[in-house]
């Protein structure tokens, strides 16, 4: 997990940088975004919703999987890998902020879940994430816990997402019974 949330920083930090992306650019309204954005903010809110239940029951073990699930499935092995012509395009359009923005809050928002699983950690995230931001928190711990914001929750969204990652599995698997190589 720690592999796959660190990559995907380095991922991010890398682009970001060449970019000059900052977070405080003008923000993409999330209606404005391409789909894949929505998707993941949705399971990004469905997570928050999740792990404050888990937690708020003294359950870190279900919350600390639900984090584990969103990060590897869903923004690492999902999101980044099918974004990445729109990390790579040349100059900052609205459609490369927008994956940024997106990215970031994902990002941002999950060491926040995680601090109180994985303090030394998540604090570590946070202040990567943060350090060009003067109004951010000097600490995850010190920053105010995310809240679901219901309205971007789009279950037949998450549910349509879910069925082409099951079938593109479902192919991979038949491509690789069948000694069929994958170009990425």
């Amino acid at each position: 997990f720690f592999g796959t949330l660190y990559n995907t920083y380095s991922f991010f930090a890398l682009y970001a940088n060449i970019d000059g992306f900052t977070g405080q650019e003008a923000e993409v309204p999330v209606e404005q975004r391409p789909e894949i954005d929505r998707w993941i903010l949705s399971e990004l809110n469905t997570l928050i919703k999740d792990v404050t239940a888990y937690l708020e029951d003294y359950d870190p073990t279900p919350a600390a999987r639900c984090i584990d699930a969103f990060v590897n499935d869903n923004l690492s092995n999902w999101y980044v890998r099918l974004n990445r012509k729109r990390f790579w395009a040349g100059e900052m359009t609205e459609d490369k902020i927008s994956a940024y923005q997106t990215l970031y809050e994902c990002l941002l928002t999950v060491s926040h879940l995680m601090a109180p699983i994985a303090p030394y950690y998540a604090d570590r995230l946070y202040r990567d994430l943060t350090a060009v931001v003067s109004e951010k928190a000097e600490s995850v711990h010190l920053a105010l816990f995310p809240k679901a914001d219901e309205a971007l929750i789009d279950k037949n969204l998450e549910q349509q997402m879910q069925l082409a990652q099951k079938v593109t599995s479902m192919v991979l698997s038949l491509r690789k019974k069948e000694r069929i190589i994958v170009r990425q």
